[in-house]
């Protein structure tokens, strides 16, 4: 009979060590899923910009530069035309003109900026990257008409 009362007993603390173990999974789980929403809710406020946005046919708008929204598939951006006077900074952070509420988007992520009769893309040490028609850019690259730029899940093209 010992035997028994043996196996019993380990039994027993094999099924209280395994409800410990669901228990912690539960709470990580609802931590994780907590944390998600939290973080959600934290991004998800209206991307607002600075950049002007020119809809009327009277105006300048077609002399300007601007970039024109391709892909926006989480629906990060308010427009889909964005116009560049000297510069247009393009991050996730509230102090850029283009503000792109990503998490693949870096604070200070990239910045077109005037330089002579050219428009310059630089990457500014962003985590993942800035694209130019497919190719991630290493350097300030001066932008042509028709140029393709993707930054997070963001494609935009450059036209003048």
């Amino acid at each position: 009979m010992p035997g028994k009362m043996q196996v019993l007993s380990i039994l027993v603390i094999a099924l209280q060590y395994s409800l410990v173990i669901l228990l912690y999974y539960f709470l990580y789980r609802v931590v994780k899923i907590a944390s998600k929403d939290l973080n959600k809710v934290a991004f998800d406020e209206p991307a607002t910009s600075l950049v002007r946005y020119a809809p009327d046919e009277d105006s300048n708008f077609a002399d300007s530069p601007r970039l024109i929204v391709l892909d926006d598939k989480n629906a990060l951006l308010s427009q889909t035309v964005f116009t560049i006077d000297d510069s247009l900074s393009i991050g996730r952070s509230q102090h850029n003109d283009l503000i792109i509420n990503d998490n693949f988007v870096s604070h200070e992520h990239a910045c077109i900026s005037k330089s002579k009769h050219n428009y310059l893309l630089a990457d500014l040490n962003s985590t993942n990257g800035t694209i130019l028609n497919g190719q991630q850019i290493e350097e300030e690259t001066a932008l042509n008409y028709g140029d393709v730029i993707q930054i997070g899940a963001v494609t935009l093209k450059f036209e003048r």
